[in-house]
């Protein structure tokens, strides 16, 4: 069986396409767990005024990508749940 590949614009449309559908779906409360000591230490350097890139996880569903920051309770569609579920992140 051949596989056809996806042209740019078809790749695009199937994120769009699938963000749209995303945003539709009930939202669920998740918290990614971070470890005490690493969130006390970033929010130190956060009162300090220095810059940080708080630690996050990253979710795929068709080309579309959610950010989602551990250790703060974040709303995300019930699909991007699941993943952060059945993945083991919470």
């Amino acid at each position: 069986m051949a596989v056809r590949q996806m042209s740019e614009a078809e790749i695009d449309k199937t994120a769009v396409d699938t963000g749209k559908e995303l945003s539709a779906q009930p939202k669920v409360k998740v918290k990614i767990p971070l470890d005490v000591e690493t969130k006390r230490s970033l929010e130190n350097k956060i009162e300090a005024g220095q810059k940080v890139e708080w630690p996050a996880e990253q979710v795929w569903v068709n080309g579309y990508q959610y950010l989602i920051q551990k250790g703060k309770e974040t709303e995300v569609p019930q699909t991007v749940a699941e993943i952060l579920e059945q993945s083991g992140l919470i």
